[in-house]
């Protein structure tokens, strides 16, 4: 071990990078691959009362167009939440939405083309019937009376709720404490820009009945276990994930994507290897986003100055829908780092995660 500390050493993945050698999904190619494109909500609420595609599939190229009810009827499932707190409300959440968009970005169809100009072009030829509704904003002001509900089976847009810490410790250290401090705090919305945005291509095997999926994700892993499992009901040895080089992810590519059910799903169906590459207003619209918490804090000293006690309640703002471990950011891997390297006596900690038309 000693000849390594203090050394320095070459990475061995810097060669091919600096002479343009790194393979990413975009620059993958398969014989005979289709290109896939994704009609977009522009509302952040609405009922789509109907889906006309028919001058899309009359251009030259266009080899399909997909709604959300013929995914499911297709045999696809729901996007699961893989990390929840107890009675955690997981909302419906389909790859491409059959009957109502609840953010700007939410999947209403899926075109497929022999080239990815043409899938484009088609976008523009689909005509979506929406009737736009209130919309919620806030992750706070959401659970407020008479907010606009965004799924009826959870009440007060509030998905779960979830504390950890001494509670009573912290009760005794605010009846006793010679000052108190307390600030309201907004943690904004990030977007994460990874410089590669996210992809996904996908070719399917008829004839043996196995799938490959080359996906930009940090979790190949798990997104394996979450196709087969629950999305696309693939037997995991018959399934393949593939995670090439990832340009960029800082952790918003963990996270099981509708684009990576959509496009092995459409290679299926089709019988074609099939290809989708986000654009980079798509990676706005349709990344896991960060933070967005309202919180208010107490701070509980003595007559020294010393903290003897801390209550932290946060709204945390997790969009129309839980992402796969959208649960576990705001509790388990928040609360417990409240302290930082201060010895805090009595912390409470209370998280409530919420959903928003954001």
């Amino acid at each position: 071990m000693a000849k390594f500390v203090g050394k320095s050493f070459k990475r061995v993945e810097d060669p091919r990078f600096l002479q343009g050698q790194g393979k990413y999904v975009s620059n993958l190619q398969r014989p005979g691959m289709a290109y896939v494109a994704i009609a977009r909500s522009p509302h952040a609420h609405a009922d789509i009362k109907g889906i006309d595609a028919s001058a899309a599939l009359e251009l030259d190229g266009v080899v399909a167009v997909f709604t959300g009810q013929d995914l499911i009827d297709g045999g696809v499932g729901q996007l699961p939440c893989g990390w929840v707190v107890p009675d955690c409300k997981i909302p419906e959440r389909w790859p491409v939405v059959p009957d109502r968009a609840r953010h700007v970005g939410d999947a209403v169809a899926v075109v497929v083309a022999d080239n990815p100009y043409v899938a484009e072009d088609a976008l523009e030829l689909i005509e979506v019937d929406y009737e736009p509704l209130p919309v919620s904003m806030g992750a706070r002001a959401t659970t407020e009376y008479r907010a606009q509900q965004l799924h009826a089976e959870i009440p007060n847009n509030t998905a779960y709720s979830w504390a950890l810490g001494d509670e009573d410790g912290m009760r005794r250290a605010f009846v006793e404490a010679a000052h108190v401090v307390e600030l309201d705090l907004i943690n904004q919305r990030l977007i994460p820009n990874a410089m590669e945005p996210r992809a996904c291509m996908a070719e399917w095997d008829d004839t043996m009945e196995e799938m490959t999926v080359w996906t930009t994700s940090q979790n190949p892993h798990p997104i394996r276990l979450l196709l087969s499992g629950f999305t696309l009901g693939i037997p995991e040895n018959k399934l393949r994930v593939i995670s090439p080089d990832v340009g960029g992810g800082f952790g918003s590519k963990i996270f099981h994507y509708p684009e990576e059910i959509i496009v092995p799903w459409v290679a299926r169906a089709i019988n074609r290897p099939a290809k989708w590459v986000a654009t980079r207003s798509e990676s706005f619209m349709t990344d896991s986003q960060g933070r967005d918490h309202v919180t208010n804090v107490r701070m509980a000293m003595d007559a020294t100055g010393t903290i003897t006690g801390l209550h932290v309640q946060t709204w945390a703002d997790q969009g129309a829908y839980l992402s796969t471990f959208a649960p576990l950011i705001p509790t388990a891997l928040s609360i417990t780092l409240f302290s930082g390297l201060y010895k805090i006596p009595g912390i409470w900690g209370e998280m409530k995660g919420t959903l928003t038309n954001t």
